[in-house]
């Protein structure tokens, strides 16, 4: 029997180079990549403008507008991500699975920062539950998830990000809309809300 090739991790890897730990935890990592794949297409495709339409370019012509890059690091990390086609037990048995894991994580990290933002931290109960009663009768159809959490913190003062969202949604907490796709997912932004206020005092 081996041990465990993860720094500072003494567990029986069992004839692989992980313990049963870490291959739990290392498939964990391999379950998001399905849901934050289409998040980082948008991020890619996402086209910020840099000229107003009809303004006057440097030439003294009118302009349509154009648009800055595509975002390289959303790129080059769905490529990464993509390569990603076994489960856990599967790079365990791979001499380098520590560093495998490890990369993995790295990947997918990386990739929520840039669909979700940083997490940023919550006002108190009270103001929101204040926000909500103004909001009432003034909520938005549903939205994606980074829509719906622009929304909330523009309007409702809330500070999450579509990550939280989507654990939500993941933990059993919240319900997509009937007319969500695949690379579509709906949330309404009143359940969100809803989760949230509960969440705070859990």
């Amino acid at each position: 029997m081996t041990q465990c090739t993860t720094a500072d991790c003494e567990g029986d890897a069992n004839n692989s180079f992980l313990c049963e730990y870490h291959v739990e935890a290392l498939q964990t990592w391999i379950d998001k990549i399905p849901i934050v794949l289409p998040e980082l297409d948008e991020s890619i495709a996402r086209l910020d403008n840099v000229r107003q339409a009809n303004n006057e370019g440097a030439n003294g012509t009118r302009s349509s507008g154009s648009s800055a890059p595509l975002n390289l690091d959303a790129m080059q990390l769905k490529i990464n991500l993509s390569t990603i086609t076994e489960n856990a037990e599967h790079y365990a048995k791979d001499q380098h699975a520590a560093g495998i894991a490890w990369t993995i994580a790295d990947w997918y990290t990386k990739a929520e920062l840039i669909v979700s933002g940083p997490p940023e931290d919550t006002p108190a109960p009270w103001t929101i539950a204040q926000h909500r009663e103004k909001l009432e009768g003034h909520f938005p159809d549903p939205l994606p998830p980074r829509d719906c959490a622009t929304w909330l913190r523009q309007n409702a003062g809330i500070k999450i990000n579509a990550g939280k969202i989507n654990d939500w949604h993941r933990r059993g907490k919240l319900r997509k809309h009937p007319g969500s796709t695949p690379k579509r997912p709906l949330y309404a932004p009143k359940e969100v809300l809803t989760v949230h206020l509960t969440r705070q005092h859990e």
